[in-house]
């Protein structure tokens, strides 16, 4: 079943954010030199990049302001899944490696608790980076608080999805039960 586009992104940013992503190589994976921060500058508050190394095989490249300050701490240079509930970071792990893997974009709602307690709804579109040669190398991530849900115990981190869609850029998605995969013309 086809979902509408506004359905698919709530928040306007990850409009932009799309926007901004597929018209940088025509709706094919961009290269990474050609990702520049300036031309989204409202959004990159609230973005992070990913790229392979580090401890749990991902670290953060870069961690916006907002995302910074709504968690408590710099994550910028951290292992990626620092944060993420036990049960939930293997998975977060696996679709990270899947993402850039493939390649393909994945649209997620998840919540999140901030260090003081805030527990709100995020919608994270991800979208890979290419090196000069084609291959996945980065993973840019654009996180939009689209509902504040409660206030809970005051400790950061993530859970499991409530949401999870992989976005076909051309090289298919994952086969796996735990996402519906959306097509480049549903978003």
């Amino acid at each position: 079943m086809a979902e509408s586009f506004p359905h698919i992104l709530e928040h306007p940013g990850s409009v932009t954010m799309w926007s901004y992503w597929s018209g940088l190589n025509a709706g094919r994976m961009p290269s990474a030199r050609d990702w520049d921060p300036v031309r989204i500058p409202k959004l990159m508050p609230w973005c992070t990049i990913f790229e392979r190394g580090g401890e749990t095989g991902f670290r953060i490249r870069f961690a916006g302001t907002a995302i910074c300050d709504f968690y408590g701490f710099e994550m910028t240079g951290n292992p990626v899944g620092r944060i993420a509930a036990d049960n939930a970071r293997d998975q977060y792990l696996d679709s990270i490696e899947e993402a850039l893997a493939r390649p393909c974009g994945r649209l997620t709602r998840i919540e999140g608790r901030s260090n003081m307690g805030k527990v709100c709804q995020f919608e994270v579109l991800s979208l890979p980076l290419s090196d000069d040669d084609g291959s996945a190398l980065r993973l840019v991530n654009h996180q939009a608080i689209v509902d504040t849900i409660t206030y809970g115990d005051a400790r950061s981190e993530f859970s499991r999805p409530s949401l999870s869609v992989w976005l076909d850029i051309g090289a298919g998605v994952p086969e796996n039960g735990n996402v519906r995969p959306a097509k480049m013309s549903e978003i």
